[in-house]
């Protein structure tokens, strides 16, 4: 039984890791984004994205139906 009861907590600990990371990666980028302005904004973007779900691959594709959208006009 204690393998199951530690796969059940490993499970809890990462479940509770998905959720507040993000949001501690946009208070640090908050926090920097006095003193580097770059780094905070990256690291507030990559927080805003992780909490929307948003993946790399989704903003490649939206930035490339916009490239196409520029080349059309």
């Amino acid at each position: 039984m204690p393998a199951k009861d530690s796969q059940e907590i490993i499970k809890v600990a990462e479940k509770l890791s998905s959720i507040i990371s993000p949001y501690f990666i946009v208070i640090v980028g908050l926090y920097l984004f006095d003193d580097n302005f770059f780094l905070g904004a990256i690291l507030i973007l990559i927080g805003i994205f992780s909490l929307l779900n948003i993946s790399w691959q989704d903003i490649y594709n939206w930035l490339e139906k916009v490239r196409e959208f520029l080349k059309n006009e």
